[in-house]
């Protein structure tokens, strides 16, 4: 009977503690999860991975992902098909999309490719291509509106789209046949095709939640509100309140247990030598950890930055938006320029790229041999215009 009543307060505590810990913890909805893929994107509301997150950890089934046989994350669009989701930037509601088999170029060029009928848009400026299959390999092409599309050459022959406007004089210039493959509108960025396009939703709007810190999700399991829980109430990080509620409510837990024994022993009928009742283990696994693709910190920051004064001066003129947030540069913001191909973009943008890529988002050249190299420090003047002189920007070499 002794042994039965205290088998029976032993589980309630257990329960209670659990229960405990369940309460003070922020109240997660879902759990994220992902692919597995070396730069798989962490999923979270309002995505969720089929056959792994339920159904309420997804906004509507326009929002669901699944992973293909390659470990990648796939958004399926009706008029799109399987497009492979690189980055999910939440903050901002962005997705970077691309083809699986990164040749966005053969993708896009299909007739029926459209975003309509999904929740999702871009915001780009389009003009009117054609894209020509010349029997020829161009090495060098004569604008630089027109762009050699790679993931669809070969070695005896090379596919570019052309700007309508320049038709005519790229057609004299390479004075080779040209079959051309289609004429329709494409995105005017200062990307190459193969890099895909980025796209945005609107609706669920969890900006503002996940700028304070918060997780958006459903209200409750029957509600179709959506709201923000657990934003930071105090100045202790979360992590460190559970490093707190594990580092005190589990002892406190385990000598509740045992002052229970201890009672209970005492209170035995039978008169017995004192035996260890029960023993309670609790281990901590170690959280799998993802392998990072990217360059780290210290090589990003030794390729060159510069701050752009009121005339945005730029490097190459011609090159006036940052091909990843696909806004125009303005002054005062800082760029950062890839030392082996030349590309620059904003820093900001271009660093969340870096630390999952080793590769320019443009060109695809890894830059991890030439900045081996480089070395760690550099600095930037930015001169202001004076009454006779435009403003201008200048960037200093940099310093061995």
């Amino acid at each position: 009977m002794a042994v039965s009543k205290f088998s029976s307060a032993a589980f309630l505590l257990v329960l209670l503690a659990f229960l405990f810990l369940d309460a003070a913890e922020s109240q997660f909805l879902c759990k994220s999860s992902s692919c597995g893929g070396v730069s798989s994107p962490d999923v979270r509301f309002p995505f969720r991975l089929k056959n792994s997150q339920d159904s309420r950890c997804g906004y509507q089934p326009d929002f669901d992902l699944f992973c293909n046989n390659r470990n990648q994350t796939i958004l399926n669009l009706p008029n799109a098909g399987d497009l492979v989701v690189e980055i999910i930037d939440y903050r901002f509601q962005r997705l970077w999309i691309n083809d699986p088999d990164q040749c966005f170029p053969r993708r896009i060029l299909i007739d029926s490719f459209s975003l309509e009928n999904s929740p999702f848009t871009y915001n780009y400026q389009f003009d009117q291509f054609t894209v020509l299959n010349c029997s020829n390999y161009i090495e060098t092409l004569p604008f630089n509106r027109v762009r050699k599309i790679k993931c669809m050459s070969g070695v005896n022959h090379t596919v570019i789209n052309v700007p309508d406007r320049d038709l005519k004089a790229v057609t004299d210039f390479i004075n080779s046949p040209c079959k051309v493959i289609a004429q329709k509108k494409l995105p005017l960025t200062g990307m190459e095709l193969e890099n895909g396009m980025v796209v945005k939703w609107s609706e669920p709007d969890c900006r503002t939640c996940e700028t304070r810190g918060g997780d958006c999700g459903f209200k409750s399991n029957s509600s179709g509100e959506v709201v923000c829980f657990n934003l930071p109430k105090s100045g202790i990080p979360r992590g460190a309140k559970y490093g707190l509620i594990i580092g005190v409510g589990i002892p406190g837990v385990l000598f509740v247990i045992g002052l229970v024994c201890y009672i209970c022993g005492r209170c035995k009928v039978f008169n017995r030598p004192n035996r260890p009742t029960s023993h309670l283990s609790l281990s901590l696994g170690h959280q799998p950890t993802s392998t990072i693709a990217g360059l780290d910190g210290p090589t990003i920051e030794s390729f060159p930055k510069t701050i752009l004064g009121q005339s945005r001066r730029l490097p190459k003129s011609n090159d006036t938006t940052c091909a990843i947030c696909l806004s125009e540069y303005q002054p005062k913001e800082t760029i950062r320029t890839i030392p082996d191909c030349g590309h620059f973009f904003h820093a900001n943008c271009v660093d969340e790229w870096l630390k999952l890529n080793a590769t320019c988002p443009v060109c695809r050249t890894s830059p991890e041999d030439s900045s081996a190299t480089s070395t760690p420090s550099q600095s930037v003047s930015v001169s202001m215009s004076s009454p006779t002189s435009p403003r201008s920007i200048t960037s200093s070499s940099r310093h061995d």
